[in-house]
């Protein structure tokens, strides 16, 4: 059935030859939109353009991915809809050229092609992201060393004014992050130099030019209009109640006054003139309203009007009044030369790394950009696009970005130069929304985005925009109270977002009427974490338990929605019926899981609710992970006391606390000394002490007599320690010569903590997690870098800069469990049921509050001291500077607010908890309904529950608030314990007075009893291993499979550990998958020799369609064997008239009967996966890589341990198709043989 399209999508999909921005609201089928418009451009009857003549840029590999995937589908179900079309096979063999990629993989792909115009080696390599922090943190020490050693006044002076602590670390970071904000400008160069030119000589902290021309004081001047411009509306609105019959006139006269004192205020053009405005503004004490004529209301209400400009004046004037004027600039002139030497070692070390990157052939993904804009721009200075660009102009007949809104500088850049603009006939498509624009962090710039909403106009035209609101995820319900909350909270003073009509959410999705009214109706659910309960406790004790109690509402509230008979029914578009809401069907969404999502976990599993979180951090505090580096530091460095501390407590150490504790207690300083000689001295003196003791012992024939003797507690500790050292000294030993993948299995072997972790609760996971820091180690040893020291630097560096990798999952997306992910990951998703979770917890607002702060565009900002004096404090510019980046991260919150609430398709509930509720919902409760709430007032909220608590007044009749007392949760976790507690007796008494019976009741046979035993769903792999349908001369070859003949073959090599025979079987394993994977992406109709394997191996690699240690494991000239192969030269054939077919997953209904699987008439659902399968004129034809090792002639054992897997396969093919399978063959890619299976049916 065609897709129906609204008149907007429409729009959108056939809209040609011009700039065109689509502003594609959530929900809005933004890339289904984007999907169709490539196919109807690339089938155009009239003038078709080919797909590889389009350039398609997105920002992750996974969206490349889907993306390409969705056009090869439509290219797929077009073809067999008009089989034999010429346009459409043209296309279907140009898809593989294509280039749908990300902007990363766009400007590597350049760089290949154009390496020698920028003298680099043609054979550079992408740098791993914990190599680039090693080598960041090399030539960081490197530079500042040096500076150390020249002794310069300047550096030394800056040291000591903005050095935190005792180290260099704030240094570092300082630098670092103005060369980072260097590298988001498409001239790093010249961000620095524009930087620096600010600071020449002049007068009044402006360098060259006017103090009114210097983009900050422009901003200043903007942010004191626009909040003056809100203070006077209040103070009017003051004085129009002052004026009235029954009004506090007695305010009039003070009114009028602070009227005058705004108003010049508001016209103040330069600093000068706002300094001395707000040096005027004194806010008298108001005249006492005397008789009883005045409304009580009106005066309390003038009142608050003239205390809220009253109260904005005074952190006006600390923000941006803090001295006299001349001392004020005074000090930030005193300021220069500090940021002048930050400036010259952000220069310095941009060019010690970029050489240190050459000196290795790497580059990162900032070089990649940049070399890409050089080979662009032919490296002029006036950076116009060259001839490279001009050529590539010419190619592509339209750029299509997705997701436009998370662009920075330099990508917008890179797009101008590919793009037609600049002769006159633009042709960017752009689709996004700036709502969603969530990646600040990142250095995205939704500027761009708005920049071009704002200049584009809505009718034909060569820059035109397009809206798409039809939301056609969530129910009106969903959407009306996310409209009711942003048409009041989004504005263009915070955010720079206008929530308007225009940018409204619009229902377009079907659901029929609920089943239960108001069910979907949005609520607020509040816990006043202020409690008598919460009494008497300290911060961290409160905000724990506050957690805790969240946790608890949202548990009972989802037991309420998942309730069998009266829970929440949804809606399930595909069967048209209502259905019990499951817990898989429910989300948590926590702006970071940090600190939460463990409470959480641990409170839905006590309720006996299954719950899973999905991050991307955890993995280096998992305790399995964590014990395994701690002991990675002592073989590298013993004389480290936490990591000592951790292993010995670790079932490696195996020892307790009380022991550990006499083991310090005893031995904590040198007797000698009297110095503090730490852990490891403690312990080796422990050792010699103790041990001293047994040999006396054993000297002396055991008798005891004169030796002081040991405690049976002594003896215990002392042989735990031995055994500990003597493991440290063998790994020490042997790390000199292995490899830290290598020395990890080794730490396994001899201890068996691997088969420990595997034991413990959610022990497939931390197994996971085993092997995945494995792989790390795997990945550290393809870099520059070697040794165990700088693999600890290494990960020490992922875990600094939150480069974590995410726990293993330990549910998979069929279980029926809660899932707790953070907003940012949910970003794309949607859920029938969300719970917004944490909306009490105060912003981040850390980013204001270092001793230097920079901005992309208003320059470098840093604190003035006075060493002489002690003195410290802000300057009037990094005042300015805090104040912008705190309100464009209140924007940023804006917008993650906004993603999070468009998650939900049936319902959405937020929860809160503060200490100051009450305070909150009678302040909060006062705003007026209706409009846009004012910039000043909601520039002021503290965490999202403000806003959301300020946009509810006007949003009663499509949002429910309430509060929960925390009283009633533990009630009902009491009822709970009860209702446990009751069912736990009556099972006791049960037992107790009715065995036999119960034991009878037991031994009923059940007449069906044989269809028990089915499973409903089996696979292949499962029949062929049960050795279900084969004779008995067939089966001794079922159990053995490819990972019992690797151990057959390692077993012969005694050298082999056996944590390492695990690891060999699995990448045997491993190997398959690479080469079924490789083999399923590459189009073999393209492939005539090695070459061209070469090519599209890269290729895969580049576009990230492999992991890199996937694709290294599949050898190009295996394959040119295998496609010299007739049987693949019958493939190609297919392919290059569209009847080859990969990787075909079915499902088909067999009898059990049939199956042999019991005398029953019962269907079950078999499975597999075919790798391929094509079409001849008589018939279809499948075909199954193997890669098991078998010797040569060894065709009848891969033949007797996948016959029936194969048979199968082809009966299952059949019944799909409806048409005979004529052949069946394996291809042995370590025989380079084709084998063909005899089909025969009646052996299945």
């Amino acid at each position: 059935m065609a897709t129906k399209w609204t008149e907007e999508q429409k729009k959108v999909i056939e809209t040609r030859h011009r700039n065109l921005l689509v502003s594609a609201a959530a929900g809005s089928g933004k890339t289904a939109v984007l999907v169709e418009r490539i196919i109807r451009m690339i089938t155009d009857p009239e003038d078709p353009v080919d797909i590889d003549r389009l350039l398609v840029m997105t920002f992750t590999n996974a969206a490349a991915a889907e993306m390409r995937e969705r056009v090869e589908t439509a290219l797929g179900k077009l073809l067999d809809e008009y089989p034999g079309d010429k346009n459409l096979e043209r296309q279907n063999t140009l898809i593989h050229h294509a280039k749908i990629t990300t902007i990363d993989s766009f400007c590597l792909n350049l760089l290949r092609e154009h390496f020698h115009e920028l003298d680099l080696d043609p054979g550079f390599r992408v740098a791993d992201e914990g190599e680039l922090l090693l080598l960041k943190a090399d030539v960081m020490k490197e530079l500042l060393e040096e500076y150390y050693k020249r002794g310069d006044d300047r550096f030394i002076k800056f040291v000591d004014t903005y050095a935190t602590g005792r180290t260099d670390g704030g240094l570092e970071e300082y630098i670092l992050k103005v060369w980072e904000f260097s590298q988001s400008n498409p001239w790093p160069g010249e961000w620095i130099a524009a930087c620096r030119k600010e600071l020449r000589a002049g007068k009044n902290g402006c360098g060259e030019g006017s103090m009114e021309e210097m983009p900050w004081m422009k901003y200043l001047i903007q942010d004191v209009r626009r909040q003056t411009e809100e203070f006077l509306d209040g103070l009017y609105e003051a004085a129009d109640l002052a004026a009235e019959e029954d009004g506090p006139q007695a305010y009039g006269p003070m009114l009028a006054e602070d009227i005058r004192g705004m108003e010049a205020l508001k016209e103040a053009g330069t600093y000068k003139e706002i300094a001395e405005c707000l040096g005027n503004l004194k806010f008298g004490r108001l005249a006492a309203v005397r008789g009883k004529n005045a409304d009580p209301e009106k005066k309390e209400q003038a009142a608050a009007y003239r205390n809220l400009a009253k109260d904005g004046i005074k952190k006006m004037k600390a923000r941006y009044l803090p001295g006299d004027p001349d001392t004020v600039f005074s000090d930030m002139d005193a300021c220069r030369e500090p940021i002048r030497m930050l400036l010259e070692l952000a220069e310095e070390f941009a060019a010690r790394f970029q050489e240190a990157k050459e000196e290795k052939n790497l580059v990162d993904f900032n070089d990649l950009e940049h070399f890409a804009l050089e080979v662009l721009t032919g490296g002029s200075l006036d950076h116009r696009p060259g001839p490279v660009a001009d050529e590539l102009s010419e190619i592509y007949e339209e750029i299509l970005v997705d997701e436009y809104q998370d662009s920075n500088e330099v990508q917008e850049t890179l797009i101008r130069c590919v793009s037609r603009e600049r002769f006159g006939t633009p042709n960017v498509f752009m689709v996004g929304d700036v709502k969603q624009s969530i990646y600040k962090f990142r250095l995205a710039k939704p500027e761009l985005f708005l920049k071009k909403y704002e200049s584009y106009g809505k009718e034909d035209g060569l820059y035109q925009k397009i809206e798409l609101h039809k939301n056609f995820r969530s129910r009106p319900e969903v959407l009306c109270s996310i409209n009711d909350v942003f048409y009041r909270i989004m504005t263009k003073q915070l955010g720079n977002i206008r929530y308007t009509d225009d940018a409204a959410l619009y229902p377009g999705a079907d659901f029929p009427a609920t089943p239960v009214d108001g069910q979907s109706k949005t609520e607020v659910l509040l816990l006043n974490t202020g409690d008598s309960l919460f009494a008497g406790m300290d911060e961290e004790k409160a905000d724990y338990t506050a957690k805790e109690a969240e946790a608890r509402l949202i548990a009972a509230k989802i037991r309420e929605l998942t309730d069998p008979e009266h829970g929440m029914k949804i809606f399930n578009g595909k069967t048209g019926e209502y259905e019990p809401l499951k817990k898989k069907d429910i989300v948590i969404l926590l702006r970071s899981l940090s600190g939460w999502s463990e409470e959480f976990l641990s409170v839905l599993g006590a309720a006996g609710i299954p719950a899973c979180a999905e991050s991307r951090t955890g993995y280096f505090t998992a305790v399995e992970v964590e014990t395994v580096l701690n002991m990675l530091a002592l073989i590298d460095n013993p004389m480290q006391d936490i990591p000592l501390a951790g292993v010995l407590k670790s079932p490696i150490g195996g020892m307790k606390d009380r022991e550990l504790a006499i083991v310090m207690a005893e031995f904590k300083k040198d007797p000698d000394r009297g110095e503090e000689i730490g852990f490891y001295g403690a312990v080796k003196r422990y050792l010699e002490r103790h041990g001293d003791l047994e040999e006396e012992a054993l000297r002396q024939g055991g008798s005891g007599e004169n030796v002081q003797e040991k405690s049976e507690e002594e003896t215990v500790i002392y042989r735990r320690l031995d055994a500990f050292r003597n493991l440290l000294m063998t790994l020490r030993k042997e790390s000199m010569y292995l490899p830290v993948s290598r020395l990890i299995y080794r730490i396994f072997d001899l201890t068996g903590y691997d088969k420990y972790a595997a034991a413990m609760p959610a022990g497939k996971t931390r197994q996971a997690n085993l092997a995945m820091l494995v792989q790390k180690a795997e990945d550290y040893e393809k870099t520059s870098y070697q040794g165990l020291f700088d693999f600890i630097r290494y990960i020490e560096k992922l875990k600094k800069y939150n480069t974590d990798f995410g726990e293993a999952s330990r549910s998979g997306e069929h279980d029926d469990a809660v899932r707790i992910m953070s907003i940012h990951k949910s970003k794309g998703l949607e859920f029938p049921v969300v719970f917004l979770a944490g909306c009490g917890k105060k912003f981040n607002r850390q980013d204001a509050r270092g001793r230097i702060l920079i901005d992309e565009e208003l320059g470098i900002a840093a604190d003035f001291f006075d060493p002489e004096k002690k003195i410290k404090a802000p300057t009037l510019k990094k005042n300015v500077l805090a104040r912008r980046s705190d309100l464009e991260n209140m924007g940023e919150e804006l917008r993650i607010l906004y993603v999070a609430m468009t998650r939900a398709k049936e319902k959405l509930i937020i929860t809160a908890g503060d200490r100051y509720l009450d305070n909150k919902l009678e302040k909060w409760g006062e705003i007026h309904a209706g409009g846009a709430l004012p910039f000043t007032t909601l520039s002021a909220a503290s965490s999202y529950l403000d806003w959301i608590l300020m946009a509810s007044e006007g949003a009663k009749n499509t949002i429910d608030v309430r509060t929960v007392p925390v009283s009633n949760l533990l009630v009902e976790e009491t009822k709970n314990q009860e209702k446990k507690a009751k069912i736990y007796l009556e099972l006791e008494q049960l037992r107790k007075a009715q065995p036999e019976e119960v034991l009878g009741l037991i031994g009923v046979k059940y007449p069906y009893e044989a269809d028990l035993s089915l499973h409903a769903k089996m696979s292949v792999s499962e029949l062929k291993e049960q050795g279900q349908f084969v004779d008995d001369a067939e089966s001794a070859f079922l159990i053995r499979n490819v990972r019992e003949k690797e151990a057959e073959m390692m077993e012969e090599d005694p050298s082999v550990s056996e944590s390492e025979k695990k690891v060999r079987v699995k990448r045997a394993s491993d190997r398959g998958t690479a080469y079924h994977r490789a083999l399923e992406l590459i189009r073999f109709s393209e492939i005539s020799g090695y070459d061209d394997i070469v090519k599209k191996l890269e290729e895969i690699r580049m576009e990230k369609r492999m992991q890199e240690s996937a694709v290294d494991m599949v050898y190009p000239g295996v394959l040119t064997k295998f496609f010299h192969s007739e049987i693949a030269g019958r493939m190609k054939r297919a392919d290059r008239n569209g009847k080859l077919r990969k990787e075909s997953q079915f499902v088909v209904g067999i009898p059990a009967r049939e199956m042999g699987k019991a005398d029953s008439d019962e269907l079950i659902l078999l499975q597999g996966i075919i790798d391929t399968w094509f079409e001849e004129d008589d018939g279809l034809v499948l075909v199954d890589y193997k890669t098991d090792r078998v010797k040569e002639g060894g065709e009848e054992i891969l033949l007797d341990r996948y016959r029936i897997q194969l048979l199968y396969y082809a009966k299952a093919l059949a019944q799909i198709t409806g048409k005979k399978v004529k052949e069946a063959v394996i291809y042995s890619l370590a025989l380079q043989k084709e084998i063909p299976v005899p089909i025969d049916y009646d052996k299945t």
